[in-house]
């Protein structure tokens, strides 16, 4: 039998991540009725405030919490529950954000495609939001979200973080995110990593979850906002503090790119555009 590690990093939203549980669990079931997987849940709670380690103990004790500080976010966090699960040696390492909601049969699609790679691909999930868009999963290497097809998987190069299954034989290869970068990178960077080490991503089939955008427009490029604000909040861990965008954007596109990126995001800031 082969092991899963459902991995999540959550802060608040208590009610949603138990929402995200239920219907993990629900298709963890679904999968081990046919006594091939064996799964287990490893979730870093970085500082909440909502009593959300509480209400998930109460609810599901057998998920194993990596406790933080509220300084991990969303990357160092996802680090932490990887680090914990990967002391077990599982056989595959599936991200979960707990606001993209699997459906029926989204867990069997992964883990079928990984079977017929080989199990040496990394396996993306897509997710749709409210009124049926693409919202998240794999993506170009220009950023565009790769539309799944309905029968079979299809290559991307990035990709976001919400649903993805990567076996033993990536990690043992990657290891974890790259721990420089603090909330966002760290999902695309992985992808670059992967492009590098002539590992195949893929997108699985059809729609396997729901999850909508985040709202608005980024602070940083509000113009409604004073010049000092918009920089803070382009610095703050949810922006694009200018190491881990260089970081990114050296890995994936070269020095000259990044150069050309640090200068061309300082004008959006300095003369934005948009308004919320």
């Amino acid at each position: 039998m082969q092991t899963v590690a459902l991995l999540f990093t959550v802060f608040n939203r208590k009610e949603m991540t138990l929402d995200c549980l239920r219907l993990c669990y629900a298709e963890i079931e679904a999968v081990k009725a046919e006594a091939r997987y064996s799964f287990s849940i490893y979730l870093t709670d970085d500082g909440s405030t909502d009593g959300l380690s509480e209400a998930v103990q109460g609810q599901f004790p057998d998920v194993h919490i990596i406790n933080g500080d509220g300084t991990l976010f969303w990357n160092r966090g996802m680090i932490a529950a990887w680090k914990a699960a990967a002391e077990k040696d599982f056989d595959f390492y599936l991200w979960m954000n707990n606001d993209t909601m699997p459906v029926n049969g989204s867990f069997a699609a992964l883990l079928e495609n990984s079977f017929y790679l080989g199990h040496r691909a990394i396996v993306v999930g897509t997710a749709v939001d409210s009124e049926g868009n693409l919202s998240y999963g794999g993506r170009t290497g220009k950023g565009r979200l790769v539309k799944p097809d309905p029968e079979i998987p299809v290559p991307c190069d990035i990709f976001n973080g919400n649903m993805v299954l990567v076996p033993k034989s990536v990690y043992e290869v990657l290891g974890t995110m790259e721990p420089k970068y603090t909330h966002g990178f760290g999902d695309f960077d992985y992808g670059v990593r992967a492009m590098k080490d002539d590992i195949t991503v893929v997108v699985a089939p059809g729609i396997l979850a729901t999850c909508d955008r985040n709202p608005g427009i980024p602070a940083w490029r509000d113009a409604s906002l004073p010049l000092g604000k918009r920089y803070h909040a382009l610095m703050s861990p949810k922006g694009r503090p200018f190491g881990e965008q260089f970081l990114y954007d050296v890995r994936k596109s070269g020095i000259l790119f990044a150069l050309f990126h640090f200068l061309s995001i300082n004008i959006k800031v300095i003369f934005p555009k948009r308004t919320r």
